[in-house]
Parts: structure tokens; C-alpha cells; sequence
């Protein structure tokens, strides 16, 4: 069988083909010019160096930094390398990498942005407000802006200016639960428990790592245990990863709660098994109110006495230690151990006063130094140490 022969083509099929082929390679052309263009655009070079940052590709870092330099990007440099250091722990360095950008608009805005964490970092509180809130006047949305400031109002002990500022950040990063975990934590610490539990369960909605989640859950918990929600305190503490080994904290929520449900063989066996291992001021003190619920006074005024030798400024235990003295006719035991209560209840009042004075004075030393002083006598070095250090940054020298 004979296959038909191929025609030639046309004079004009052929100007047609000549035509395409051309034009092919035209656009072949120009999309080359622009992947070269694109990937010489110091945009492009910045993104793939901040990309390396996340990578910690130092080399990578280096190579862009340079490339921008070269290209005649140098504040696109200054930027990247100064990201670089912040992001391997070098603030003071970074900081004298954005301090060289000379150029405005967003590239100068995303400097200040980052100066201000590197101020944060080094401790200087004063003038990282200042870089803040100028970064929010240019730019109101400014997330970083946003949260450097509740950063900065947090560590001074402004805690509704850092609600605020916590809030708007959540507004506009729908994805950060962060901004949810610290707004439950200051609401637990100011005893507002709704507000609390609404933020801590919107930070769990949102997704937190494992570790950070096993604590939200555990201070939801304690947050519904002040409200009487025992049910739904154990559902929070059951319903993240399973842990075997619970911390101390954990078991004395667990404990209330099942006591707060009636169930006492269970909560005495779980305190009994945890006092072996751990002896603190919240387990002693519950025991004892088991023992209580079990009518066993001689016991429970035991574990009272020991709560208070373990934690010899706590408040509640020192009031359950007094009315079990005086149930048990001890008047003068009883009456020692109300004075201290009331000592004990004058000393946290006056926190109180103290940090809602602190709040209407933002940068005021001596009401800290004052809180600190105060908490230290009452047993709070952690709080202690957070109100000498949100004094000294007031103590610092205006920019």
C-alpha cells in the first residue's frame, strides 16, 4: 500500500509558519528577560534572604545581603542583615544595622518595626514605646506595632493597655492564638474569670503548639474550678494530649474538681498518691478539705498545719487553718492564726491598690519598686522580679 505523499506547503502556509515560530521565540525572549528581571528585583533577593533567615542559612543570608548591596539596594542590605541578627539572637547588632536605613516608606516602617524588638530585647522599654507608637501613627494596622506596644504596657504592668493593643492584634491576625493566651492569663490574674475562660477558649480555637496548649488547658481549668464548673474543668484537662506524668499544679485542679463533684474516695487517692512524691502548699490544703468533707478533723488540722509550713504566706491556707482551730476549741491557736490571715489579706489588698496605681502611672518606679517589695514579702519572687525590672525601665533616661 502506497502512503500519500506529504504536499508542500504554501507560500503562504509557509510566511504563517515563519510567523508563529518568530513570534515564539519573541515571547521566549521576553519571558526570559522578565525571570531575569524578577530575580534581580531587590523585592525578590529580600524575600529569598528572609526566606534563608527562617532556613538559618547564614550563607544564603549572606549571599542576598551582598547582592542588594552591590545592586545598589543598600538599605534592602541593612534590612536583611539586620533581621538575620535579630533572628540569631544578636539585637544589639541588628539594632545598628536598621539604625544605617535611610530611605522612608515601608522598608524604613519595617525597620522601626523590628528596632523596636530589638529595644524590647535589650530592655529598653522607653524608647521601644517610642519607636512603636511611631510606627502606629504611620501605619494604624500594623500588627508588630501593635504587638510590641501590649509587649511594652505588659511589662510595665499596664495590663488593660495591653489588653487593648492584645485584642487589636488578634483582630488583625485571625491565625495568632497568642494574642488569646495572654488575655486569658491577665484576665485569671485579675480574677475576671469570664473574660478569662472566653479568651483562653478562643486561644485553644485558634491552635496552639502541644506544650503551650497543655497549659492553656490547665489554666482554663483553674479558671471553671473558681467558677464551680467541675465537670467541664476535668472535660478541658482530659481533652488535650494524654500525659502520664502530671505536674503538681495539674493534680491539685483534678483534685478540687473531683472533690467539687462529690467524689472524695477518688480525690483522697489521688492526693494521697501525689503527697508522696510532691509536697506543696495546694495539695496539703486540699487533703485537709477532703478530710473535712470526711469528717475527719484531726487529720484535716494536720494538713492545714503543714500547708502553712510549706507555703507560710499563703491566704487560704491560713484561714483553713484557723477555723479548724477553732473547731477544735484551740482559742488561742485560732486567734494567732486569724491575725495572720488578716495581715496576710491587708498585704494583698494593697497589691491590688499598688497595680491599679501602677496602671494609671505608666512610668512611675516607685509604685513598682513598691510592688515588688510587697510581693516579695508575700512569697511572689516571680511577680517581684517582673515589677524591679518594669521599675528600672522607668528609671531609664528619656530618649
Amino acid at each position: 500500500m502506497t502512503l500519500p505523499q506529504a504536499q508542500p506547503p504554501t507560500p503562504r502556509e509557509g510566511r504563517w509558519r515563519r510567523r508563529i515560530v518568530l513570534l515564539l521565540l519573541i515571547l521566549g525572549l521576553l519571558g526570559a528577560g522578565a525571570w531575569r528581571y524578577r530575580i534581580t528585583r531587590p523585592e525578590y533577593r529580600l524575600a529569598r534572604g528572609q526566606e534563608a533567615i527562617r532556613a538559618k542559612n547564614t550563607e544564603q543570608v549572606r549571599k542576598y545581603a551582598d547582592k542588594l548591596e552591590d545592586s545598589g539596594y543598600p538599605d534592602h542590605a541593612h534590612l536583611l542583615r539586620g533581621e538575620a541578627l535579630l533572628a540569631f539572637g544578636s539585637p544589639g547588632h541588628a539594632l545598628a544595622q536598621f539604625n544605617k536605613i535611610k530611605s522612608e516608606g515601608p522598608i524604613r516602617l519595617r525597620a522601626a518595626a523590628l528596632s523596636g524588638r530589638c529595644l524590647l530585647e535589650l530592655g529598653n522599654l522607653k524608647e521601644a514605646h517610642r519607636v512603636f507608637v511611631f510606627v502606629v501613627s504611620e501605619q494604624p494596622d500594623n500588627v508588630d506595632g501593635h504587638r510590641g506596644l501590649a509587649a511594652v504596657a505588659y511589662d510595665l504592668g499596664q495590663l488593660d493597655e495591653a489588653v487593648n493593643h492584645l485584642q487589636r492584634v488578634a483582630e488583625l491576625d485571625l491565625r495568632d492564638s497568642r494574642p488569646h493566651r495572654l488575655i486569658g492569663l491577665i484576665y485569671k490574674d485579675m480574677a475576671q474569670d469570664v473574660q478569662s475562660e472566653n479568651a483562653y477558649r478562643e486561644a485553644l480555637r485558634r491552635g496552639l503548639s502541644a506544650d503551650a496548649e497543655r497549659e492553656v488547658r490547665l489554666e482554663l481549668a483553674e479558671v471553671l474550678t473558681r467558677q464551680g464548673k467541675f465537670a467541664d474543668a476535668l472535660g478541658v484537662l482530659d481533652g488535650g494530649e494524654p500525659n502520664s506524668a502530671e505536674e503538681p499544679g495539674r493534680i491539685a485542679v483534678r483534685a478540687e474538681c473531683l472533690r467539687g463533684l462529690n467524689r472524695q474516695p477518688e480525690a483522697a487517692n489521688l492526693l494521697d498518691s501525689a503527697l508522696a512524691k510532691h509536697q506543696t502548699v495546694a495539695l496539703y490544703r486540699l487533703r485537709g478539705q477532703v478530710y473535712q468533707d470526711q469528717t475527719l478533723s484531726a487529720d484535716a488540722l494536720k494538713c492545714f498545719e503543714r500547708a502553712v509550713e510549706v507555703g507560710p504566706t499563703d491566704h487560704q491556707a491560713h484561714y483553713l487553718l484557723a477555723q479548724a482551730f477553732a473547731a477544735a476549741g484551740r482559742k488561742d491557736d485560732a486567734a494567732r492564726t486569724f491575725a495572720r490571715v488578716e495581715e496576710l489579706r491587708k498585704n494583698l489588698d494593697r497589691i491590688t491598690e499598688l497595680t491599679k496605681e501602677a496602671m494609671q502611672k505608666p512610668w512611675d518606679a516607685t509604685v513598682r519598686l513598691q510592688l515588688a517589695d510587697l510581693c516579695n514579702s508575700m512569697g511572689k519572687p516571680e511577680l517581684a522580679r517582673m515589677w524591679r525590672k518594669a521599675a528600672e525601665a522607668c528609671s531609664q533616661p528619656d530618649p
